[in-house]
């Protein structure tokens, strides 16, 4: 895996559809933003390496759900060493090790579809691990200039987006939206009402550019976007 550059800083690590992201800052080190499923962890740490760093220098990995395809490798990549941070409502899913799929399809045929092909029912199992910092809303971590935590549930309930305070704005949706085939819901949401709202938050910031969980970025006028899909 390569990593591939989106803007200055930020790279996205994409496997299977499912896209994790490196934050490289000077000051405060390398950040892994998910981590895929328990198989890609040696994809990543071939994608860490081809921006030229090793796994040790990790210093923070952030997961703004927990799906098995966003912390799955979470646990080996920390190696017992790098922090992982995560909302309180996923801690104990982390501890467990195990996910039993509780989501419904969002709304339209295709979403259907996809869901039922790509998502089923089956619980799904990971390497267990004890998180060590909470995201909760409002929080801003001390990464490269700043991360605001953004409590969006619906897709999961402990689920966080996260806005780089960079230039004029970066946000890390992880799964509350995607860009598969143009700006639209993810496949699936615990809570669906709940997600809209999310959604609905997000539509009210301004941010310049926008990543995904699933999905090509959107590098110019994102929020644009958001405001007019889901405002």
């Amino acid at each position: 895996m390569t990593a591939k550059q989106v803007v200055p800083g930020l790279y996205q690590l994409s496997n299977q559809g499912i896209n994790a992201f490196l934050i490289d800052d000077a000051s405060s080190g390398l950040t892994l933003i998910d981590s895929g499923f328990p198989k890609h962890a040696e994809a990543l740490e071939k994608g860490i390496h081809s921006i030229g760093r090793e796994l040790s220098d990790l210093t923070a990995i952030l997961i703004t759900h927990a799906h098995p395809d966003h912390l799955g490798s979470a646990e080996r990549l920390s190696g017992g060493t790098t922090p992982i941070s995560l909302h309180p409502a996923g801690w104990e899913i982390a501890k467990a090790g195990i996910i039993h799929q509780t989501m419904t399809a969002a709304p339209g045929l295709l979403n259907g579809i996809l869901f039922r092909l790509l998502i089923g029912g089956k619980p799904a199992e990971f390497p267990s691990f004890a998180p060590d910092v909470e995201l909760n809303d409002g929080d801003t971590i001390d990464i490269a200039g700043g991360i605001e935590v953004i409590h969006t549930p619906g897709h999961t309930f402990g689920h966080v987006s996260l806005m780089w305070k960079r230039d004029r704005g970066l946000l890390i949706t992880g799964d509350a939206a995607s860009n598969l085939m143009g700006l639209g819901y993810s496949l699936g949401y615990d809570d669906i009402q709940t997600g809209k709202a999310s959604l609905a938050k997000l539509a009210r910031l301004d941010f310049e550019a926008a990543v995904f969980g699933h999905g090509k970025p959107i590098l110019s006028g994102a929020s644009q976007r958001f405001a007019y899909k889901f405002g």
